[in-house]
């Protein structure tokens, strides 16, 4: 498959997911998880094949790879499919840090990226409606590390065989748990299954050799996780690829949470609302919310990114939705702990245990006795309704312009509009590091 194969409207849905993953991986390369695992890499790591976003330092291409997908991740702002449960976190950074070091095109990370995401989707969603979820697996991360080593595979132009071999070398380093969303592990398991790729198409290149048939049969990769021993699907053509199915987020928290803030904030401004005219909120959910959003009380920033009361409390209270309203500061803010206790999660066993669910109801009681209902089905970034370029290169500059000086901000911006015209991504790359 080449970019000759693809429709245009998915390299443009590609590219808009370019825009949105490395706007998320500047602005989160300052946080705290980010710099946790950069200061980490500094000590081991002395190849300087790609950059590390947002910092000045240079790493190798598996290792950026991981520290560029981490800071992605970050923000909790990476764009996710359903029912696949994938994103595109652990994918876009990879592509474009191992294209750094081979020098690649932007068609071909472009390539790269479609068919690394198409990969790891199709098998996403028959494991999930399998059960890997509720197993406790998180299958971005885990189903992640082989599409990363399909789309490294492809930027390595290794021959079918080489192929083969490395999406079974990347099936044994694939993982990712649930139970870990709200710490910093959650975070760099999109960093993990990024470098794992990158690191099985590098092995399976000199040589190394996997069991052919490792995905698939009993007790294989696919049977392990979700008791699906044998998937069959199909991969995508023309306009017909997984990308095009990507939600997009609008606010920086749990995806789950995004057409209930959506619900929210159209109450607060339909009905003229302050946070003051709230008793309660009642949010409907099925039984898999609260395992997701599982912090009633969150200590930390990730935390409140996993928390209903948190995230309702904000969007009542009428603070940003955006990255300032997840910090350690506003998780301690008095004013905001009081409103989490106006948030009434209500599971419904009957609505099943599907990762997202036809809709969430909601319910906003006020002081004057009113019961203002809505039913919550669509977030806005849905893929029925998405965001528009233009809203993603003003988060973009809005992003980055904290962290890059403004002309290279501007350059990296028409590079992206345009990638599949440049010849070489390490000229975007190079324009990401900062001092």
């Amino acid at each position: 498959t080449t970019i000759d194969d693809i429709g245009g409207a998915v390299i443009e849905r590609a590219k808009n997911l370019c825009i949105s993953s490395l706007s998320s991986a500047v602005i989160g390369s300052g946080m705290t998880v980010a710099r946790l695992l950069t200061d980490y890499v500094r000590n081991i790591d002395a190849v300087q094949d790609a950059t590390v976003i947002g910092t000045n330092l240079r790493a190798s291409a598996e290792w950026a790879a991981a520290l560029n997908c981490s800071a992605s991740h970050c923000t909790e702002l990476e764009d996710v499919a359903w029912p696949d449960a994938t994103y595109t976190c652990f994918l876009v950074p990879t592509v474009f840090s191992l294209g750094e070091k081979l020098g690649a095109s932007g068609a071909r990370v472009l390539e790269a990226l479609v068919i690394g995401y198409e990969i790891t989707s199709r098998s996403g969603m028959t494991t999930t409606d399998g059960g890997a979820m509720t197993r406790g697996w998180l299958t971005c991360s885990a189903m992640g590390t082989i599409g990363a080593a399909a789309a490294a595979a492809k930027l390595m132009r290794l021959d079918a065989d080489k192929t083969l071999n490395a999406i079974a070398v990347a099936a044994s380093l694939g993982a990712g748990l649930n139970r870990q969303t709200g710490s910093g592990a959650h975070v760099v398991e999109a960093g993990f299954a990024g470098k794992n790729g990158v690191m099985a198409a590098a092995l399976a290149a000199s040589g190394l050799t996997g069991n052919p048939t490792i995905l698939e049969g009993p007790a294989g990769f696919w049977d392990a996780i979700s008791g699906c021993p044998d998937l069959e699907f199909e991969l995508g053509k023309g306009d017909d690829f997984r990308v095009m199915s990507v939600g997009m987020k609008k606010y920086p928290c749990c995806y789950l949470s995004q057409r209930i803030i959506d619900g929210v904030l159209d109450i607060m401004a339909g009905e003229n609302l302050s946070a003051d005219d709230v008793v309660e909120v009642e949010v409907g959910v099925n039984r898999m919310f609260p395992q997701i959003l599982k912090y009633p009380t969150p200590r930390n920033a990730e935390e409140a990114r996993f928390s209903l009361p948190h995230i309702i409390a904000s969007a009542i209270s009428g603070e940003s939705m955006f990255v300032d309203t997840f910090t350690e500061a506003r998780v301690a803010d008095p004013a905001l702990i009081r409103q989490r206790d106006k948030v009434k999660m209500i599971v419904h066993p009957e609505w099943g245990d599907a990762q997202l669910g036809e809709k969430n109801t909601l319910v906003i009681n006020t002081t004057d006795g009113r019961k203002i209902a809505r039913n919550c089905r669509t977030a806005r970034g849905d893929p029925s309704n998405p965001l528009s370029r233009e809203e993603l290169m003003a988060r973009y500059l809005k992003f980055s312009d904290s962290v890059m000086k403004r002309p290279a901000l501007e350059k990296s911006a028409d590079m992206l509009a345009t990638l599949e015209d440049l010849d070489d991504v390490s000229l975007l790359m190079q324009l990401y590091q900062c001092n």
